[in-house]
């Protein structure tokens, strides 16, 4: 067991949980998916930079692992939403997923994404694990402020 991060659809963001028995605990795997989600992997020399700043992120522990931590989510920060912002949210969070949790956690991966409404980005992610039990988890983002940076 390991401390819980909870999405909350509402705001868009991942917290921790306080029960009468302590901090919320759960299997891991939810958890695992949120910080691979929203650790921001570096960015190739080819990919276009949201800030036009030079700073490709990443984690530094990065330097001595064969696959970079956490996914390219970050780089859609300043896009409209639309249709080719979301398949390559979808794009980014399958590689990602995938990257961190095969096979030792997951058997398969499915993840899609929609727009549910205007200015919503919406990821559906569904688990198959090694045992065939599965866990499926839905993660909601506003993009009102993207969409103004733009």
């Amino acid at each position: 067991m390991t401390t819980a991060i909870i999405w909350n659809n509402e705001t868009g963001r991942g917290d921790i949980e306080i029960t009468s028995a302590g901090l919320r605990q759960d299997d891991g795997l939810q958890t695992l998916v949120l910080q691979v989600l929203f650790t921001d992997a570096r960015a190739d020399e080819s990919d276009e930079l949201p800030d036009a700043s030079g700073d490709r992120r990443g984690w530094p522990g990065d330097t001595f692992v064969d696959e970079p931590w956490g996914s390219k989510l970050w780089l859609l920060a300043r896009s409209k939403l639309t249709t080719d912002v979301r398949n390559k949210a979808v794009t980014y969070a399958q590689t990602a997923i995938d990257r961190h949790l095969k096979p030792d956690y997951a058997k398969q991966i499915v993840v899609t994404g929609a727009i549910p409404q205007l200015q919503m980005l919406q990821l559906d992610i569904a688990i198959t694990r090694p045992d065939e039990s599965t866990m499926t988890m839905t993660i909601k983002q506003r993009w009102e402020a993207q969409a103004n940076a733009v």
